[in-house]
């Protein structure tokens, strides 16, 4: 009998809520070097976020696996919504224990996949964890395609460059300007939204960044001086209540016209030497998928895999 899925009922959702928590909890705990019990603190707090109400809550598809009249597994499901309009994403699947190693996980993902080309959803997206190698190999069997990276670092004694200075921003409406078209210009290339709606997207993102621009609290924005001379600019933030003691990179620039001469690395070592004289002691960015050359460049430099996202269109 071919594998179907069910609507969770209170029950359902009730008897995996546990294995929700202690699931996410495990993967961050590895990922984000958190202890356990701080683990399972944030992962209840983002599964009480993302569903206050269970499995009624609005935009949430969360289904069980039957075959033969036998549970093996489930998966929860975030429908289009206004953060991400274009794209579901799949929070959680999972495959009992002593139903392991039979394509149930390729069969559940398929049949929510067919549930939601149904519904008109162009697009399914996900998230899986750097160590995680047999989820990655499965969503690629799947055809998926990874269309972002998430990189990190630990963070010696990192000295500061000879010949590169930071300084305070004396550019930042310019260069803020320029990134956020340059982010509305990505989404309208890799994602076909209309550019009116990717540029309106853009700035909503950098305001919730950078609510008080220059002046927003945990975040470094500074221009990269050689000889006094601008050459570039570097964004990176202080560790965020979600990402305890990691750092995050947020943009870093070099002109075109001092490009390919060895400045981009300077200015990512003066910016984590700043941050480990503040107590940091990691650094994560994110990578565009297509990206090969950011992504090489900051795998020389130490970087390895935290997470990558993957998505794949929907007939």
């Amino acid at each position: 009998m071919a594998l179907a899925l069910l609507e969770m009922n209170d029950r359902d959702f009730a008897s995996r809520r546990e294995s929700m928590v202690t699931g996410y909890a495990e993967a961050i705990s590895v990922a984000r070097g958190l202890s356990l019990p701080d683990a399972v603190a944030e992962s209840q707090r983002d599964i009480t976020e993302r569903l206050p109400r269970g499995r009624a809550t609005r935009g949430q598809l969360l289904r069980k696996a039957v075959v033969d009249g036998a549970e093996v597994g489930w998966i929860w499901v975030s429908l289009p919504g206004p953060a991400m309009p274009e794209a579901a994403w799949i929070c959680d699947v999972e495959v009992h224990s002593g139903s392991r190693r039979r394509g149930h996980g390729g069969e559940i993902i398929k049949a929510v996949e067919a549930e939601l080309a149904e519904s008109g959803v162009p697009r399914l997206g996900l998230n899986v964890f750097g160590d995680n190698d047999t989820a990655r190999r499965l969503y690629e069997r799947l055809g998926f395609e990874v269309t972002a990276r998430q990189l990190s670092r630990t963070l010696a004694d990192v000295p500061s460059p000879a010949g590169i200075d930071l300084a305070p921003m004396i550019d930042y409406p310019a260069r803020i300007e320029a990134l956020g078209a340059e982010y509305a210009q990505h989404l309208v290339q890799e994602q076909g939204i209309w550019h009116g709606e990717a540029e309106a997207r853009s700035a909503r993102r950098l305001a919730d960044l950078l609510p008080d621009g220059d002046r927003t609290e945990g975040n470094i924005l500074r221009t990269a001086l050689v000889g006094g001379e601008p050459v570039g600019w570097v964004w990176a933030a202080m560790p965020a209540p979600n990402l305890p003691g990691l750092g995050w990179l947020h943009h870093v620039g070099i002109d075109e016209a001092f490009r390919r001469r060895g400045y981009g690395r300077s200015v990512i070592a003066a910016v984590e030497a700043e941050l480990v004289r503040r107590g940091v002691r990691g650094l994560g960015l994110n990578v565009d998928g297509s990206n090969e050359d950011a992504r090489r460049l900051f795998e020389r430099l130490g970087y390895g895999l935290l997470a990558q996202q993957m998505a794949k269109d929907l007939p």
